[in-house]
């Protein structure tokens, strides 16, 4: 804007010509942001304040007549000087932004009814060249306001001289500019437009105003009444056309009537002399006289009542303030009491703390006391343990060398006698077709225990032998010798966990099983048939079992992983000892013919499994996870991973908890969720190993249970407990040994094993580190003492 100026400047005849004047309103918040807006699109010009007030007027009309008031004139003048000090005040807010942002300031403002009349009256008098004003109210204001919205700001717009330049902005952006012209008539001082009254009534308005600056003006011959910087009012109040129209005119019209017949009378009445005239003269000068008076006297009864009204506002305020600095004092009392009890509770936590402090330094000392004797001790516990140890060295070698001597001379006294006890082989019975009709009574319905993926399984008699016998589908391409080989194979493969194939028959490709009457686990979680729910130390055991099993499949070559892996295939023997059944059975049915698809059955079953059906070990990973969830919770298999998930991550663990299996160690109990978690991801590489993670977690955990439980569970079962059974012999043992793979044996069943060449543990299927073997003392008396009690 700044070359804008500059173009326009022309010949300076006033000092007001290099002023910019920007027109403000009452609200200083509204009219800154054209004041700003000056200040931006100026600098280096001086910039002066230009203001119109409007003063107040207060008239109350009762049947069309003015009332008098009879109120005192310091309350007149109470109010006028109020209204005069709260327009400083105003323009000097102006003053001081226009101060602090380094631009040399002035202010000019005018009394006025009407605004842009005050506006234009103003840049008449003083020939102004360059004026900012607002061109709408905030509220009009948006980006494609292009054209005036104030009434005023047309106004002016229209009326104001044409030698005067306009800029007309809002909210800080400019809408409009008129540019004034360089031509002669910029010289020219240009009047607001007349107004709409008629020339009487404005001829009679003029007088009017007249008489009532020369009452109100103690000095006449001041010719301006606005003045630069002083801020001396000037007052240029209009007359109201309905105060004329109803009052004043029609009485002076009233007179100027009676003073026409008057003078109709006396040139009518040649008779009438001198004296009459001069009486009417004086008459007709005493009535202008009343009519002024008249006049002076409303005026000052207006103002007198608009006085007491701004005087009872002044009152109104003033009863709030007082009340407001009331509440300002209790709420300043509050506080101070509030100061005072914080500072009393200071003082006691500073007492407190020095209390603390002396005592920490007493502490301080004891602890050092005990350090010193604690390191004492432990010396001596170093070297306690370090006797300790070596002496337990020498008895353990000292054990080996007289079992491996007891060992050479059972061999010796075998060799003498000609007797061979090399660890029985895995000879398979082979069955016809009339003994296994006749064993299952004719496959009575009643004999059937159970029917799955894979098959029928009935109950039978079998050559004395109580026996489970499994008649595979007969869908399929494999033939006999296939059958008869993978048969072969799954019966080499022995573990104490794993149910032992007596036999087959090739003729109705059915596989005979050991029977077991304890029923499954899915039955005992159940609690079918009334039976007792199974502890948490069995279920623990239980679970350890079956990873012992599966960890001997997969370490098998080739790896045979189990392919249907649920609680229904886990069965129980009389000592609650587990046996999985139909391992590897998937490998006697051709890929593709399987038609279990349940729900029940595939939410065991690996997603990966279900897409590409390819059994893995990942595949029996993901359904013993499913198990030890079931194990945990005894509940239903449908939903059980998400239920587990939501109540580990909501902190409520307890409430999936089976509370029938005991008092569940809390802290064993959710690292056993976390890694069945692991076990059910979706993804088959994020899942955990058996031997290194599996295995490493319920290792532990079995032998714990075995030491804590074994007693009360041998009591609740009447049974022998599990850890009393040699794993190979499935008896009560009587001489138990420890194997270089942490499990304990018979004697007789773990020589017999070693001695028959196998370098593999019977349980894991893992190399063994070495051939040595170590009494179990602790668990011969366990052993012992229980047979004793039953």
């Amino acid at each position: 804007m700044g070359s804008l100026v500059e173009e326009i400047e022309g010949d300076r005849e006033y000092d007001f010509e290099d002023v910019i004047f920007v027109a403000v309103g009452k609200n200083v918040e509204k009219s800154k942001t054209t004041l700003d807006w000056a200040v931006d699109n100026f600098p280096g010009k001086k910039i002066c304040v230009l203001h119109v007030h409007r003063p107040t007027h207060v008239l109350a009309l009762t049947d069309g007549k003015l009332v008098r008031s009879k109120l005192k004139q310091h309350a007149v003048e109470a109010v006028q000087k109020l209204e005069r000090q709260r327009l400083q005040e105003r323009l000097d807010e102006y003053l001081l932004i226009l101060d602090h942002s380094g631009v040399q300031a002035d202010a000019l403002w005018i009394e006025m009814d009407s605004v842009e009349k005050g506006i234009l009256d103003i840049m008449a008098r003083h020939n102004i060249r360059w004026l900012v004003m607002g061109a709408a109210a905030d509220k009009y204001y948006s980006k494609k306001l292009v054209e005036l919205k104030s009434k005023k700001a047309i106004f002016v717009c229209q009326n104001a001289p044409v030698s005067c330049h306009i800029w007309f902005a809002c909210k800080g952006r400019l809408i409009y500019t008129r540019v004034g012209r360089k031509d002669g008539s910029s010289r020219e001082i240009a009047t607001p437009s007349p107004p709409m009254d008629s020339p009487l009534r404005t001829e009679q308005a003029e007088m009017l105003s007249e008489s009532m600056l020369r009452e109100r003006s103690p000095e006449p011959q001041e010719d301006a009444n606005v003045v630069r910087g002083n801020l001396r009012p000037i007052s240029l109040r209009s007359v109201h056309p309905n105060l004329l129209s109803n009052g004043v005119v029609d009485t002076y019209g009233s007179i100027m009537l009676q003073m026409d017949e008057e003078e109709y009378q006396g040139q009518a009445s040649n008779e009438t002399d001198q004296q009459l005239q001069v009486s009417t003269i004086d008459d007709h000068n005493l009535k202008q006289e009343v009519f002024a008076e008249t006049m002076k006297r409303w005026k000052e009864e207006n103002d007198a009542i608009e006085a007491a009204c701004k005087a009872k506002a002044l009152e109104s305020l003033c009863v709030k303030e007082m009340s407001r600095r009331k509440e300002m004092e209790e709420l300043l009392e509050r506080e101070k009491q509030e100061v005072q009890k914080m500072k009393d509770q200071h003082d006691e936590f500073i007492k407190e703390l020095q209390m603390v402090k002396d005592q920490k330094t007493i502490l301080e000392s004891q602890i050092v006391e005990s350090q010193r004797a604690v390191e004492g001790l432990d010396e001596k516990m170093f070297s306690a343990v370090g006797l300790l140890i070596s002496f337990k060295k020498k008895r353990d070698d000292l054990r080996i060398e007289h079992e491996n001597a007891i060992r050479v001379l059972k061999n010796l006294r075998k060799l003498v006698n000609g007797g061979d006890s090399s660890f029985p082989g895995s000879q398979i019975l082979e069955f016809s077709f009339v003994e296994i009709n006749n064993a299952t009574r004719d496959f009575d319905p009643s004999w059937k225990i159970g029917e799955g993926k894979y098959g029928s399984v009935y109950k039978g008699l079998l050559r004395h032998m109580n026996v489970a016998i499994k008649m595979l589908p007969s869908y399929g391409s494999q033939s006999l010798f296939e059958f008869e080989n993978e048969v072969e194979i799954l019966s080499r493969i022995r573990h104490p966990n794993l149910v032992t194939i007596i036999g087959t028959c090739p003729e109705s490709r059915s596989v005979v099983f050991e029977y077991l009457r304890n029923s499954s686990l899915e039955e005992r979680l159940a609690c079918k048939n009334k039976s007792p729910p199974l502890p948490w130390q069995t279920r623990i055991r239980v679970a350890s079992e079956i990873c012992s099993a599966l960890i001997f499949l997969h370490s098998n070559k080739p790896c045979i992983p189990h392919g249907n892996l649920k609680p229904s295939k886990v069965l129980l023997d009389s000592n609650f000892v587990s046996k999985l059944i139909d391992s590897g059975i998937y490998r006697l049915i051709p890929q593709g013919k399987s038609t279990d698809t349940s729900a029940s059955s595939s939410v065991y079953m690996d997603p990966v499994y279900l897409e590409n059906g390819e059994v893995t070990r990942e595949s029996d990973v993901y359904s013993f996870g499913m198990i030890l969830l079931r194990l945990l919770t005894g509940r239903s298999a449908l939903g059980i991973l998400n239920d587990v998930k939501c109540s580990i991550e909501t902190e409520n663990f307890n409430m999936v908890l089976d509370r029938t299996a005991g008092n569940w160690p809390l802290e064993e109990a959710q690292l056993l969720a976390h890694l069945a978690i692991r076990c059910c991801d979706t993804q088959p590489l994020d899942r955990p190993d058996f031997v290194s993670e599996i295995w490493s977690v319920l290792g532990p955990m079995r032998d714990s249970c075995v030491n804590s439980a074994s007693c009360l569970e041998a009591k609740e079962l009447h049974c022998a407990p599990s850890h009393f059974v040699c794993p190979i012999f499935q008896e009560v043992m009587k001489d138990p040994l420890i194997a270089a793979d942490g499990f304990t044996y018979e004697a007789d069943a773990i020589r017999g094993w070693l001695d028959s060449g196998h370098d593999r543990s019977p349980m894991t299927n893992l190399k063994l580190e070495h051939c040595n073997l170590v009494p179990n003392y602790a668990l011969l008396q366990a052993i012992q003492e229980w047979q004793q009690q039953y």
